[in-house]
C-alpha cells in the first residue's frame, strides 16, 4: 500500500479519536518526549530548555488537532520553567532572557499548531472535492451509457416501426421507399454502437473522441457479419485504419459513409455469387484523413459522378444514395467522389475531408445541393444500389 495513502488514513482516525482520549494522548507525548531527553542527554546542560518539546506540539498538532497542539504547548512550557529555568522549581522565571526564551516556545508552538490545522483542512477539503469528482466521474459515465444504450433501443424500435410499415404500405413505391429508412436508421444505430463517448474524457480531452482504427475496423466487422449472416460467400472484407483521435460528433457521419459505400460494394459489386475483395483503409495523407472503399468488382454503373465532380452538385440521374453520401462528406469539410479502380476494374470510392477540427461550436452544416439531399430533393432511387 503507497506511504500517503496509509498516512492519511492514520491520520484521520486519530482525529476522530473522542477528545478526551486525544488529550491524553498527548500529555503521554509531552511525557514521553519529556523522558526521552533525560534519557538520551543526562549529565548534561540543557541548551535550550524547551527545544525538545517541539516534537510533542508537532506530533500532536498533526495526529490530533490545533487544540491538542496548545495543550502540548502549555504542557511543555510549564515543564520547562519548572524544571530548566532558573529559579527551578518555580513556574516564574527570573530574568528577561528566560521569558524571552518562554515567550518565543510558546508563539512558535502556537503557530506550528495553527499551520499544520490549516494544512489538515486543506487536505480534507481536497480529499473531499476528490471524492465529488470521483461520484461525478460515476454519475456521468452511467449517463454516457444510458445515453447509448437508450440510443440504440430507440433506433432498433425506428427500424422496427419502419419495416412493420413497409409491409403494409399501399404501393411498392413506398413499400422500397420505407425499407430504405429503414436500411438508413440501421446504419445510424450500427455506428452509434460503435461510439465509446467517455474515451476522450477518461483521457482529460476536452470532448468525446474515438479512436479511429476501433472504429473503423469494429464497423467492419459488424457490416460483414450483417451481411454474410445468411451463409458463406466468396466475397472478402479487408479493413485496415491508422489510429488517430477523432470527435465523435466527425465519427457518425464518417461512419455512415463507411457504412454506405461498404453495404453497396458487398451487395452489388459481386452479382451471382462471384468472387472478390472489399478493401477499407483509412489513414492520414497530409492535413487530410482519407477514407477509400475500393472492390474488384462489376465497376461503376454510367451514371456515376466523375472523379473530379464538385461535391455540392451530383451528376443527372444520381439517386439519393449518391447525394446523401455528397452530404455527409460536405458536413465533414470534405468530398465525396467515386472512380474506376485500376484497369478499370472495380470501384474505388474515396472520402476525403481536414483532419484538424472545425474551428468554433459544431462541424461546418451542408450547403447547397448537399443539404438538399439531406432533405429528400430533387430525384430518387428506390434503392441505395443508384450510389453505385
Amino acid at each position: 500500500m503507497p506511504v500517503w495513502p496509509s498516512l492519511a488514513s492514520i491520520l484521520q482516525r486519530t482525529r476522530a479519536w473522542p477528545v478526551t482520549t486525544r488529550y491524553a494522548a498527548t500529555l503521554a507525548l509531552v511525557l514521553a518526549v519529556f523522558a526521552a531527553r533525560h534519557a538520551f542527554a543526562a549529565g548534561q546542560a540543557p541548551g535550550y530548555a524547551f527545544g525538545h518539546f517541539l516534537i510533542a506540539v508537532l506530533a500532536a498538532s498533526a495526529l490530533f488537532d490545533h487544540g491538542a497542539g496548545f495543550f502540548a504547548t502549555a504542557l511543555g512550557a510549564l515543564l520547562g520553567t519548572w524544571l530548566y529555568l532558573p529559579p527551578t522549581g518555580s513556574l516564574l522565571p527570573m530574568g528577561e532572557r528566560e521569558w524571552i526564551a518562554l515567550g518565543l516556545f510558546v508563539a512558535v508552538g502556537v503557530a506550528m499548531s495553527v499551520v499544520i490545522e490549516a494544512l489538515h483542512r486543506a487536505v480534507a477539503q481536497l480529499q473531499a472535492m476528490n471524492a465529488a469528482l470521483l461520484a461525478a466521474e460515476r454519475a456521468r459515465g452511467i449517463l454516457l451509457r444510458e445515453f447509448r444504450h437508450r440510443t440504440r433501443n430507440d433506433l432498433g424500435s425506428l427500424v422496427g416501426l419502419l419495416m412493420l410499415r413497409a409491409r403494409l404500405a399501399p404501393s411498392a413505391a413506398a413499400r422500397e421507399a420505407l425499407r430504405e429508412a429503414a436500411d438508413h436508421a440501421l446504419a445510424l444505430s450500427r455506428v452509434h454502437a460503435r461510439l465509446e463517448l467517455d474515451d476522450g474524457l477518461d483521457r482529460g480531452e476536452e470532448e468525446a473522441t474515438v479512436d479511429t482504427r476501433h472504429f473503423v475496423q469494429g464497423l467492419c466487422a459488424d457490416i460483414e457479419a450483417a451481411q454474410f449472416n445468411e451463409g458463406l460467400r466468396p466475397v472478402r472484407l479487408v479493413a485496415s485504419a491508422e489510429s488517430h483521435p477523432l470527435s465523435a460528433e466527425r465519427a457518425v457521419p464518417l461512419g455512415l459513409v463507411l457504412n454506405e459505400t461498404v453495404t453497396n460494394a458487398l451487395k452489388y459489386a459481386f452479382p451471382e455469387a462471384r468472387s472478390g475483395i472489399v478493401r477499407v483503409r483509412f489513414a492520414r495523407d497530409g492535413e487530410s484523413f482519407v477514407l477509400t472503399v475500393a472492390d474488384d468488382g462489376i465497376g461503376i454503373p454510367p451514371e456515376a459522378e466523375l472523379e473530379d465532380a464538385p461535391p455540392a452538385a451530383p451528376a443527372g440521374g444520381a439517386g439519393l444514395g449518391t447525394r446523401l453520401l455528397r452530404a455527409l462528406a460536405a458536413q465533414l469539410r470534405g468530398r465525396f467522389a467515386r472512380r474506376p479502380g485500376e484497369d478499370g476494374r472495380g470501384t474505388v470510392a474515396e472520402l476525403r475531408f481536414v483532419a484538424a477540427p472545425p474551428r468554433g461550436s459544431g462541424m461546418a452544416r451542408p450547403r447547397g445541393n448537399g443539404a438538399a439531399a439531406l432533405r429528400g430533393n430533387g430525384p430518387a432511387a428506390p434503392r441505395t444500389v443508384s450510389a453505385r
